[in-house]
Formats: structure tokens, C-alpha cells, sequence
């Protein structure tokens, strides 16, 4: 496996190699490195003989292009640099492979026009190779450049004078001081918290005007320039924090903002980073016990903006009242949970726009961060921050009561996250897929639940399905072919799926629950989303490894949330969403770039009663009433939303379904 998957990263990189990097015959044995002067170098600014200008900074970024320089005896920097009789190249460009299944080696390539920078047992090499059918990276930490190859850490060498200056070591003490160097659009990043708004706001209420903040990695940044834009409008602002005053008194609508950040530090880095969109929402209201779900958006965050703005425009101007996000936010192998925290999250929040969100993992991402961020969220979040994940989310609760602002308006729902991680057994090489250690928990989940259910909607968020791919009859492509069974593999073909869509349907039988299971992961297969309803029958794996699987009806919604990206398989930028109308609770499947939907009635088994409250919580609500009722008087100081709830909460209800009752017939159906 390791080798196919290693196959497909060579693959990848040979092709976007031929794509941007004309090719030139090579004899290896006459190529070398050399270390070349550069025009000039000052505070961190590297000019070349042509006058062009590179900019010292701290990390590889994928796609940019780099000047890679050592520090010589009497501390100038010379330049790395690959030369044979004819040319001499010192511009390399880094490619990190990330169309790739999470469970591929990392791979990625330093290349110039006609060379590539490669190393293999301590020695560097101008042409690539395939030594290995595991890790193969290029990586620059703390002024080292890096190389990794199947765990074992080599460091660039510079011996100076040499016939030889260039070679690897694994003795870090021997390691070359390197600086890296690039002039591309972005240098390094520093933004840590990217400008998000605070909340959605009412149309008319009189809000302030919105504050919109960046937050730098670290003080010893000194700000050279800020940019501040609006829907790409300049705005006359050179500071960190803006105050938005053009989007005072907005109509309804999503507006954009973002920023653009350059500057230096004492070790002369040079910064350039532009800040996520952030969206601003103003709406006319919410859309009761409704939410908004997608999956596998693989770092096109613009299209949860453009999601949240297509809802926007089918209901009339208002928003959904909780998003949830069903794994594969990112690409490559497996992000950790720092890196999801530090680098990922921050920008998803930015086009959120202030909606309650809640997470769920998908196999690239880490389960742990996702369940740190519903838990951050405070809506009635019981998953102690688990790697598998657990309740995330729960309307009645008095956390959502208290930190909701639009899902005070989904009291009616409550989601159970299942992260991809509670799929995976084992390690490294010898990892199984089974649904074995989510049995116990969801039957809990479950349990609890179904021992105080009021009628409400249980969501249960995964990233991995229950059925067959290629065996059950809906599993097909977008053009309505059959796709071939059995395809993914184990990762794609859950061992016990079976037993836990039992244990599913048996809560939803017994107990006469409303439950929908959401899930993604299933572009790369090219199988289009499907939805199934009760009654329908559901092919599920018992053990993949036999290739055993058994059939049963579903007792529940079974359906796939969207898969909201364009650049794998075939996801086509499509989310859902699911709103209660009447007797039934509707199920959309839209796009975000025309008004096709996929529009599906399903009949609700319970109405929705609020759970009386104790007196004591009683006492809680009311003061929050109140509180709420005084933030009314003084709305044109606040940009919160929660001024005109209870007026909203009212009247959004027959506005809102016969708006898109009316827009539903002008549409489409896929």
C-alpha cells in the first residue's frame, strides 16, 4: 500500500514538474552544487545581479519559489546553488503533494528549472529517485534545512573550501546555518487569529458598527503596513484592529473582510500574509430548528461564505441556526492537533461569519481538534474533548442557552459527533477500520438520550458511512453508474457498520426517535450524494476482509451532508440544508454557485416540546431574558443579534417556509 500511495505522490509531483518546469537532458555524474555570491544581502533583503529582490523568511510554503543560502566562515551568506557546464540554477520551488489519502507518507520536493535538490544516505543528488516507499520531505526548523526520509533526519552540510561543500549529516551539531529567501505574494505568516466578526446581525436593529481584529504569532513583530479591505474596497485603515464603520445600517447580505499584513522582526524576517475573508452577516432573522452541514471542504473555506449566502438568498435573508461541519477541512496526510488549531481553525471561523458551529474529523484532520472546538463553543458540548467525539451539541441545554446566538433557535436539535478517529485500530502499517469501540459509546448516547426525549431532532455528524460502496443500489456516480464494489478499501467499508446502523435503527424503532445520520468522505470514490429515508433498505459491511455484508431498513434519515470543494473526486461545492417545515422536516441538498437543489420531505415522527425547567433554571432563563430585553434598548452599542430574538423567533417561522416554498418550485431538481 505504502508504495502505491508513495506512486501517487511521484506521480504528482512528475506532473506538476512537467507542467511548470521545462525539462533539460542531465548527466548526473557532471552536475554538482556550488555556493554562488549573491549581489547583495542587508537586513534580511537578498538582491540578485538582475535587481530582483528576495525576502528573508522563516518556512517553506507550498508552491513558492526560494533562494536557499549558508553562512560561510566570515558570516556572509552564499547560496545554494546546482551547476554542471552549461547552467547554474539557485531558485527552488516547494511542492508538498497533498492531493494524497490521509494515510500517506509525507512527500515533498525542492526543484529548480532543470535540477532537483535530493538526498539519500547523507548525499545530495540532482536528479530524484525512489528510495523509499515512505516518508520523503524536505522541512526548515530553527535555520536547519531538513531532510526526512522513513524517520531518519538528515541536515544540509556546508564544508567550506571543499571540492565537495555540500552534503547531509545526521549530527545536528554539523548542521549547516541556512536562511531561507523568497519574493512570492506571501512571505512568512504571521497572523495567529484572524479577523472574524462576532455574530450575525438584524437588518434595521441599529447595530454598531463591527470590530474586526488580527492578532499577530508573537509582539516582537514590528507592523511595517496594513491593508484593510471591504468586498476588495481599500479601506482607510492602517492599524490592527478595524472598526468597520462602512457596514453600519447594511441592507441583508454577506459583506467580506479582510487584510493584508507586512512586516519584520530583530532577526530580519520579513512578513506578508492576507487574513482570511471574514464574513459579515447581516440578516433578517434566524430559521428555526434548522442547520446548515457540509463536509470535505479541503481548504476552500470561501465556500462556507458562499453556503451561508445561498441559504440567505432561498429563505429571503435568513440564516440557518447552526452549522455543522462534518470532517476533511484540510488535504495531505493527517493534520495534528496543533497544526489544526494554530493554523486551520482560526481561518474557518473568519467565514463563518459568527454562526454557532460545531466539528466533526474527517480522516485528514485530528479528532482531537475538532472536539476542542465544539467544546470552545460551549453549546451543550459532553465529549471531554475526546479524539472519537460524543455529544457536541444540545439545544435544551443550558450552555446553548447561554452562549447560543443563533442556535437558540435549534432547541429542537441535538448532534452527536463521531469523529473518524473512533474508526481506526491499530498503527503505522497495520491499521483496520471498525465501528468495534463506537458501539458502547453512541448505545450510551443513545440511551441518555431517549431517557428524557422531548420530541427533538438527534443528529448523528460522522465523516464515514454505514453503507457498501458499489453494493448498495444508490451508490453511484453523478452520471448514474454503478460504482465498483467494495471500492476504498477497508477506510471506506467500516467493519461492524452493519451492527451500528442495528444499534441506530433499534433506538429509532423503540423509542419513535427523529434521527438523521450525516456523513462526507466518499468523493474520492466518485459516489454521488445520496439520501435514504425510512423503509429504504441499507447494505451494510459485517467484516471487509471477507467481504461479508448484510442488508436491513433503515429506521432513520441516512444521507450525505454535501461535499463542499471542487478539487478531488467528484465534489462539486454542493452542502445541505435541513430545516423543520410543518409535519415534516426538510432535507436540501444545494449548490453554491446555481439554484439547483435536491429537495427531499421528510415525514417528522414527534413535535418538538420544550422540557420544563426547574425553578431554579427558571430564575437563570429569566435573567437572561432580561438581560436580553435591556440589550434590546441599547442595540445601537452592540453588534451582538440577540436584541430582536424574541420578536424574530416569532415571526421568522411561516415567513421563512413559505419563501422557500415559493423559491423551491422556480428551481431545479437534481
Amino acid at each position: 500500500m505504502n508504495i502505491l500511495k508513495k506512486a501517487a505522490a511521484v506521480l504528482s509531483a512528475a506532473v506538476f514538474s512537467a507542467m511548470f518546469m521545462p525539462f533539460k537532458p542531465q548527466v548526473a555524474a557532471a552536475d554538482s552544487y556550488i555556493a554562488t555570491a549573491p549581489f547583495s544581502l542587508e537586513k534580511g533583503v537578498l538582491t540578485l545581479d538582475s535587481g530582483e529582490k528576495w525576502y528573508k523568511v522563516n518556512e517553506f510554503e507550498n508552491g513558492n519559489d526560494y533562494i536557499i543560502t549558508v553562512k560561510g566562515s566570515d558570516d556572509k551568506e552564499l547560496m545554494l546553488t546546482a551547476s554542471n557546464d552549461d547552467i547554474s540554477e539557485y531558485i527552488w520551488h516547494y511542492y508538498r503533494s497533498t492531493m494524497v489519502t490521509s494515510t500517506a507518507p509525507e512527500y515533498t520536493t525542492l526543484i529548480s528549472r532543470s535540477f532537483s535538490l535530493a538526498c539519500h544516505e547523507n548525499e545530495l543528488y540532482t536528479v530524484s529517485n525512489w528510495w523509499s516507499s515512505g516518508e520523503m520531505a524536505w522541512e526548515y526548523h530553527n535555520g536547519n534545512l531538513c531532510y526526512k526520509e522513513d524517520g531518519s533526519v538528515s541536515y544540509l552540510k556546508y564544508s567550506e573550501g571543499s571540492d565537495v561543500p555540500f552534503t547531509c549529516t545526521h549530527n545536528a551539531a554539523e548542521a549547516a546555518e541556512v536562511s531561507l529567501y523568497s519574493n512570492s505574494e506571501y512571505l512568512s505568516r504571521c497572523i495567529a487569529e484572524h479577523p472574524s466578526a462576532e455574530s450575525y446581525v438584524i437588518e434595521g436593529s441599529g447595530y454598531a458598527a463591527p470590530v474586526f481584529t488580527a492578532k499577530l504569532y508573537s509582539d516582537d513583530i514590528v507592523v511595517d503596513n496594513v491593508k484593510w479591505f471591504i468586498n476588495g474596497k481599500e479601506q482607510s485603515c492602517a492599524e490592527l484592529s478595524f472598526t468597520a464603520d462602512a457596514l453600519r445600517n447594511k441592507k441583508t447580505g454577506v459583506y467580506r473582510v479582510n487584510c493584508l499584513i507586512e512586516g519584520h522582526d530583530g532577526n530580519d524576517i520579513h512578513y506578508r500574509e492576507k487574513s482570511a475573508d471574514a464574513a459579515f452577516i447581516v440578516a433578517k432573522g434566524v430559521t428555526p430548528e434548522s442547520f446548515m452541514t457540509f463536509s470535505d471542504v479541503h481548504e476552500q473555506y470561501f465556500f462556507i461564505t458562499d453556503a451561508i449566502e445561498r441559504i440567505m438568498a432561498q429563505t429571503g435573508g435568513y440564516v440557518p441556526s447552526l452549522v455543522i461541519c462534518t470532517g476533511d477541512l484540510v488535504n495531505g496526510p493527517t493534520a495534528s492537533k496543533e497544526k489544526m488549531l494554530d493554523r486551520y481553525y482560526p481561518q474557518i471561523v473568519s467565514y463563518l461569519g459568527g454562526l454557532d458551529t460545531v466539528f466533526v474529523s474527517g480522516n485528514h484532520d485530528s479528532g482531537e481538534a475538532a472536539s476542542i472546538m465544539s467544546d470552545k463553543a460551549g453549546l451543550g458540548c459532553e465529549n471531554d474533548r475526546s479524539p472519537y467525539g460524543g455529544q457536541i451539541f444540545k439545544g435544551t441545554s443550558q450552555a446553548a442557552a447561554k452562549n447560543g446566538k443563533s442556535s437558540r433557535f435549534a432547541k429542537g436539535i441535538t448532534v452527536y459527533g463521531l469523529n473518524f478517529e473512533a474508526s481506526i485500530e491499530g498503527s503505522g502499517n497495520n491499521i483496520t477500520y471498525s465501528y468495534d469501540r463506537t458501539l458502547d459509546k453512541l448505545d450510551s448516547f443513545l440511551k441518555k438520550t431517549a431517557e428524557d426525549y422531548h420530541g427533538e431532532l438527534v443528529v448523528i455528524s460522522a465523516h464515514s458511512g454505514l453503507h457498501v460502496l458499489g453494493v448498495q443500489p444508490e451508490s453511484m456516480t453523478r452520471y448514474g453508474i454503478q460504482i465498483s464494489k467494495w471500492i476504498g478499501e477497508n477506510q471506506y467499508n467500516v467493519d461492524n457498520s452493519y451492527e451500528l446502523t442495528k444499534l441506530i435503527n433499534s433506538y429509532a424503532e423503540k423509542y419513535n426517535m427523529d434521527i438523521m445520520y450525516l456523513f462526507g468522505h466518499d468523493h474520492s470514490r466518485q459516489e454521488s450524494e445520496l439520501i435514504m429515508t425510512d423503509g429504504d433498505n441499507i447494505t451494510s459491511t459485517v467484516e471487509y476482509s471477507s467481504r461479508s455484508c448484510d442488508t436491513q431498513p433503515l429506521k432513520f434519515t441516512y444521507a450525505h451532508s454535501g461535499y463542499l470543494s471542487t478539487t478531488i473526486g467528484c465534489a462539486d461545492a454542493h452542502f445541505s440544508f435541513v430545516y423543520r417545515n410543518g409535519e415534516n422536516y426538510s432535507f436540501d441538498l444545494m449548490s453554491t454557485y446555481d439554484n439547483t437543489v435536491r429537495h427531499t420531505d421528510i415525514k417528522a415522527k414527534n413535535t418538538f416540546k420544550e422540557p420544563v425547567v426547574t425553578a431554579s433554571a427558571s430564575t437563570t432563563v429569566t435573567t437572561k431574558t432580561t438581560a436580553a430585553g435591556t440589550s434590546a434598548k441599547k442595540g445601537a452599542n452592540s453588534p451582538a443579534t440577540g436584541d430582536k430574538f424574541s420578536i424574530i423567533g416569532i415571526a421568522v417561522p411561516a415567513a421563512v417556509l413559505m419563501l422557500i416554498s415559493r423559491k423551491r418550485k422556480r428551481m431545479t431538481v437534481k
